[in-house]
């Protein structure tokens, strides 16, 4: 696939965050966990996460506060269109009750659909499916179709 294609970036807030890159056709190209020491070290980081998988002209985050707006203003300087989500929103078309009875259980039934999901699309897997990486690829899915991607 050529590096022009367009590419979605799936991005579960945190310190420690989940990354997950899907192409215009829906398909997960990519996904890791990271971990930010503090918030300078979050700014730094955002150029190098921009041009590990080019193309990225949508960004998903889920959740908000101070580290949202960091991830916001960099997408905004580099003209990338952001929708913020929260976890009730694609949990609730997602999981079944029983998996959202709470955030463990939730987390637990999403590591397991992750994996479903990176086998289905031949993503190369991850060292370790850390919860937060599979939040991103898991909720990047369910966005990327909603918005007509695949």
């Amino acid at each position: 696939m050529p590096e022009t294609s367009h590419k979605l970036l799936a991005v579960d807030l945190g310190m420690k965050a989940g990354l997950a890159w899907f192409d215009e056709s829906g398909r997960l190209l990519r996904a890791r966990s990271t971990h930010f020491a503090d918030r300078a070290t979050l700014k730094r980081a955002l150029p190098g996460i921009w041009r590990e998988v080019p193309g990225v002209i949508r960004v998903v985050v889920e959740g908000g506060g101070s580290l949202a707006e960091i991830w916001l203003k960099s997408a905004a300087r580099r003209d990338i269109a952001v929708t913020q989500i929260c976890a009730e929103q694609w949990r609730a078309d997602v999981l079944t009750p029983s998996q959202r009875r709470n955030g463990q259980t939730a987390k637990a039934a999403a590591c397991a659909k992750a994996a479903e999901i990176a086998r289905q699309d031949g993503c190369p897997p991850c060292q370790e499916l850390l919860d937060d990486a599979a939040e991103a690829i898991v909720f990047g899915k369910w966005f990327a179709s909603r918005q007509g991607w695949g």
